[in-house]
């Protein structure tokens, strides 16, 4: 009976049941649709979260960047690299000097702070495993002036004729110089779950192993490495000192490199920097994603002053399309940035 009623229904009134079928099928299309697209960008913000803070990665704590601090009159303000050469520094070969200096320092505008911190953050409840890193950058700076030692190559108010110099690189007294840099970051060897390497994939060559501990070793960004030919086996010059290459790896997601054009051990690259007992981010993960609220609180008792977010919150201060999206979160601080990112569930 209800289906002879039902048939009679649809069949007598063809035009309405023809419209709300459609309505339907719209309606339907558009929930995929939708689920579809917002499932593929939560994936793809995903991995290249990934790639920046590592698998496994639900926390980063990092400082937040001081002002350079003013010097005395006629000194430049601390901060960046500085490169300061001697009236002997250099050698010289027919009629021009070459100069060469490296240095491998925490880059403009980041601030670390003591190591201390991860044995802190390792101490607290819902906290299954955590490392620390040292982001650093290597300058080099190499240049050819002439020999201002040879007659007539002295400049005015400096005891010389003020004849212009000959020699240099252009052998007519003009000078040449070149800066180049590149990102190392120093890392935990031991075998750590979370870091930023943990989302890069080894390509050729080994990665680190715990006996590499205060060795002069160096893992490359593939990416990196194929524009400056750099190979396993090569010996590349970090912050004045010499490293072999041991490996090459690639990223993890979508994103043509990793976080870092080189990877060193965590304590190689403190005594070589300068940066002893010093760190410039934590890798934190929680033992669950329930656990998010109060680790955070837990953090933020632990590291007064610090100011938590989330994944989502970083995401969208970057996109702006994740702030509905239910990651993470995240820790700093004035004077301390504290970030720890958590998968929410």
């Amino acid at each position: 009976m209800f289906a002879t009623y039902l048939f009679r229904e649809l069949t007598n009134r063809r035009r309405q049941t023809a419209i709300i079928a459609i309505g339907m099928a719209l309606a339907i299309a558009l929930v995929i649709i939708v689920g579809g697209v917002a499932a593929g960008v939560r994936d793809a913000q995903a991995s290249v979260l990934a790639s920046v803070y590592g698998v496994g990665t639900d926390i980063t704590v990092s400082q937040t960047p001081a002002a350079p601090e003013a010097g005395a009159e006629g000194e430049r303000p601390s901060g960046g690299p500085a490169f300061d050469f001697g009236a002997t520094d250099g050698a010289t070969t027919d009629g021009s000097t070459s100069l060469s200096q490296a240095q491998l320092s925490a880059p403009r505008g980041t601030t670390t702070f003591a190591s201390s911190a991860l044995g802190t953050v390792l101490g607290l409840d819902h906290v299954s495993a955590a490392t620390a890193t040292l982001s650093l950058s290597n300058t080099t700076f190499t240049g050819e002036i002439p020999d201002f030692s040879q007659p007539g190559g002295t400049a005015p108010g400096a005891g010389g004729t003020g004849t212009p110099p000959t020699g240099g690189p252009d052998g007519a007294g003009g000078s040449s110089f070149d800066v180049d840099s590149f990102t190392v970051e120093g890392i935990d060897v031991a075998g750590a779950t979370v870091g930023p390497l943990t989302a890069a994939t080894l390509s050729d060559g080994r990665t680190f192993t715990a006996d590499d501990s205060g060795t002069r070793v160096a893992v490359f960004d593939s990416a990196y490495a194929t524009t400056a030919a750099i190979a396993v086996g090569d010996t590349v010059a970090i912050g004045g000192e010499d490293f072999e290459v041991i490996g090459l790896v690639t990223s993890g997601s979508s994103d043509a490199a990793t976080a870092s054009n080189s990877y060193i051990p965590l304590d190689t690259a403190q005594e070589v920097s300068g940066l002893s007992d010093q760190v410039s981010s934590l890798y934190v993960q929680a033992r669950s994603s329930d656990a998010i609220t109060q680790v955070q609180a837990d953090i933020e008792e632990a590291l007064p002053g610090t100011t938590v977010e989330t994944q989502a919150d970083l995401a969208s201060s970057v996109s702006g399309s994740l702030s509905t999206h239910p990651v993470s979160s995240r820790v700093s601080a004035p004077g301390c940035r504290c970030s720890c990112w958590l998968p929410r569930s």
